[in-house]
């Protein structure tokens, strides 16, 4: 009979053989790290309350090129994701918070799923610019399939009363805008969790809202 493992042969191969004591990757250990860490995004119901006026509507996105959501109004559903951007002082040290790579890493990776619910994402990263290669570099997104705006001078999350400089950038928040440009859902993290970078909604918990809100048509 022969051997399940034969030397030389694949590590993938082995795997489905049952040979090898650790479990089959994707041979990138970092990108596991990132679905990992997305496994501890919510469903939670929304937290917050944004009156239009409160909510920006023009930003800059990363070529410097102005994005205004009016544009997007009578055609598609909008779901803003506010990053921390880059720590000035914090957990983590010279690093981006983890769920922030996990959360533009799984957004990325399931951006079609929005594009069929009629909705377009945009992820706000505030902070400085320079940074941002970086970012979706180590979150496994570059390129990014969606518009990246940026908000350098923090203007953008001061306005959402999100800016804090005792966590990092900005608190982690998102918001889901109908068509007509009303704030449909908000949820902004909760800053006394231990660990306040895992505190934001799941990709399946924002497509849940996508749905709910074309069901209202």
């Amino acid at each position: 009979m022969r051997p399940l493992c034969v030397i030389g042969l694949l590590a993938s191969l082995a795997a489905l053989a049952g040979c090898g004591s650790s479990p089959t990757t994707s041979g990138d250990p970092q990108l596991e790290v990132l679905k990992q860490n997305a496994n501890n995004f919510h469903e939670k119901p929304a937290n917050k309350n944004v009156s239009g006026e409160k909510m920006p509507t023009e930003f800059f996105d990363k070529d410097g090129k102005k994005v205004d959501l009016a544009t997007y109004r009578g055609q598609k559903n909008v779901v803003l994701v506010v990053v921390k951007g880059f720590p000035n002082f914090s957990a983590y040290p010279n690093q981006f918070c983890p769920g922030c790579l996990a959360q533009v890493n799984s957004l990325a990776a399931n951006y079609q799923k929005f594009r069929d619910k009629d909705a377009e994402i945009l992820m706000l990263f505030p902070g400085p610019t320079d940074l941002l290669p970086k970012f979706l570099d180590d979150g496994r997104a570059n390129p990014v399939p969606f518009p990246m705006l940026t908000d350098k001078d923090l203007k953008a999350v001061t306005a959402l009363g999100i800016a804090s400089d005792a966590i990092r950038q900005a608190v982690p928040s998102t918001y889901i805008l109908d068509k007509q440009g009303k704030v449909a859902f908000a949820y902004v993290a909760d800053t006394s969790l231990p660990d306040v970078t895992f505190d934001r909604p799941s990709v399946k918990s924002l497509l849940d809202q996508l749905d709910q809100l074309n069901a209202k048509k």
